[in-house]
C-alpha cells in the first residue's frame, strides 16, 4: 500500500483584520523534484474582497486559493531536500488569472485570456454527418496546448462515439440486459449530461462539476444506471519551464439503482481520449508509456502514464494522461488502437467487476498538455509529484 508524505507546517499568528503580515509557513520537501507542484496546507481562509499570498525571502508571490474542504493551494517549486520559508500577506481583491466562462454549448476553460478546455453539454450544432443517436454531453473537448492547438477531436467519422475526454462502459449486464454505454449507434444505452454545478475560478485554479448520467435504453421505459460526477480543475502553471497546461479530473459514478451493475472482462471501456484527426494512420500518432512501450506492444500491457503525439499543421504537439496510483486496479491496463489516436485505460481488461448499488467507482487522473515531443523524464518528474503530492500537515 502506497504511504502517505507529510511535512512541516510551522505558524506563528493569525492575521487580524487590520493587519497584512500574518504568519510563517516552512515548507519542507522529500526527495522528490517539484516543478509547479501543486501544494495543499491549512490556511485561515481569505475575506471576500482579499487575495491571499505566499511570499518568500526573495519576494516573490505566489497566488493562493482555497479549496472546498478547508485547505488552500498554492504552486510553487522545490528542490529535492529544499526548505523554504513563507510569509502570507493579504491584497485587495484582483482579477483572477484562471477562469470558468459559461456558455449554453459548454464551459470554457481559460488561463491567462486563452482557453486550455472545454466542458461540452450536448448542446452544441452537429455536423450533418452526425446521426443524432451519437448526441452527448458531459465530455472534455476541445483540448488546446499553450500554442493553440487543438490535440483532441470530437464526432470522427470512422468512430462517432468518441469524444475528446470522455467515459463509458461498453459490455455490461444489468438486470438481464446489456446496455452498452460506449457505442451508442447500438441504442442500447447512453450517458446524458445533466448539469454544471460548483464552478469557482481564482488566480490558482479554475474548477467546474459535470453531473452526468448512464442510462439503460434497452428497456422500456429508459432506466438510469448510474449517476455521474467530473470534478474538473484547470491549474494556472507558468513559469518555470516550457509551457504546459495541467488538468485534474476526479470521475465518481454511484450506482442509483437497486440492481448490480456487472461489467464483465473486456477490451475497453473506463476513460478514453481521441486524438486530433491528422493523427490517423499508422504511422501519424506516437505512444510512449511509462514502461517504454509504444504502440506496436502497448496494447493491452500497463502503465502510470502514456503520452499520445503527433503532427498538426505541421507542428508537434500532445496530451500525457496520467492515471492516479490509488485507482482501481492499478497500474491499469490500456486499449491502444492499431490505427487511430484512441487510448483507453480499461480496468475491465483485467477481469469482471461490478459496482453495487449505492457504491462508488473513483478514479482519478491528470492530464498535461504540452508542445513538441514526448519527455519521459519530465512526464516521470511530473506522475511523482501528482502520486505523492506535498502535503503539509
Amino acid at each position: 500500500m502506497r504511504s502517505t508524505l507529510f511535512f512541516c507546517l510551522i505558524v506563528g499568528v493569525f492575521l487580524d483584520a487590520s493587519a497584512q503580515v500574518s504568519k510563517t509557513i516552512r515548507i519542507a520537501n522529500d526527495n522528490i523534484v517539484r516543478k509547479n507542484s501543486i501544494v495543499r496546507f491549512k490556511l485561515k481562509s481569505a475575506g471576500a474582497k482579499e487575495n491571499i499570498y505566499l511570499i518568500d525571502k526573495d519576494k516573490k508571490k505566489y497566488p493562493v486559493q482555497f479549496l472546498t474542504d478547508g485547505y488552500a493551494c498554492a504552486i510553487m517549486s522545490l528542490n529535492p531536500g529544499e526548505v523554504k520559508s513563507f510569509k502570507t500577506i493579504r491584497e485587495r481583491k484582483s482579477a483572477s488569472k484562471a477562469d470558468v466562462l459559461l456558455t449554453e454549448a459548454e464551459a470554457k476553460f481559460t488561463v491567462n485570456g486563452k482557453q486550455v478546455i472545454g466542458l461540452q453539454t450536448g448542446k452544441k450544432e452537429l455536423p450533418a454527418e452526425i446521426e443524432p443517436v451519437f448526441r452527448r454531453g458531459g465530455y472534455i473537448f476541445p483540448v488546446l496546448s499553450p500554442s493553440g492547438l487543438s490535440v483532441a477531436d470530437d464526432y470522427p467519422l470512422n468512430h462517432k462515439h468518441h469524444h475528446g475526454i470522455w467515459a463509458a462502459w461498453t459490455k455490461t449486464e444489468f438486470e438481464g440486459r446489456k446496455p452498452d454505454f460506449w457505442n451508442m449507434a447500438d441504442k442500447t444505452g447512453t450517458v446524458l449530461f445533466d448539469g454544471i454545478k460548483n464552478t469557482e475560478s481564482g488566480s490558482v485554479f479554475a474548477s467546474s462539476e459535470s453531473v452526468n448520467a448512464y442510462y439503460d435504453l434497452s428497456v422500456s421505459p429508459n432506466k438510469k444506471v448510474l449517476d455521474e460526477n467530473w470534478m474538473i480543475k484547470v491549474y494556472n502553471t507558468e513559469g518555470d519551464e516550457k509551457p504546459y497546461y495541467i488538468i485534474d479530473l476526479e470521475l465518481r459514478q454511484q450506482n442509483s439503482t437497486s440492481s448490480v451493475l456487472k461489467l464483465p472482462e473486456y477490451l475497453y471501456g473506463g476513460i478514453g481520449f481521441r486524438g486530433n484527426g491528422e493523427w490517423n494512420g499508422k504511422d501519424n500518432a506516437n505512444f510512449l508509456t511509462s514502461e517504454g512501450k509504444d504502440r506496436s506492444n502497448g496494447h493491452a500491457s500497463t502503465s502510470k502514464w502514456v503520452h499520445i503525439s503527433g503532427n498538426i499543421g505541421g507542428k508537434l504537439s500532445g496530451i500525457s494522461i496520467l492515471s492516479h496510483p490509488d485507482n482501481f486496479r492499478s497500474p491499469q491496463p490500456m486499449r491502444i488502437h492499431p490505427t487511430e489516436p484512441f487510448f483507453c485505460y480499461a480496468p475491465s481488461q483485467a477481469g469482471d467487476f461490478e459496482i453495487r448499488p449505492g457504491k462508488e467507482y473513483i478514479a482519478r487522473y491528470r492530464f498535461i498538455v504540452y508542445d513538441g515531443a514526448a519527455e519521459a523524464a519530465f512526464i516521470s518528474r511530473m506522475w511523482d509529484d501528482y502520486a505523492h503530492p506535498l502535503v503539509i500537515k
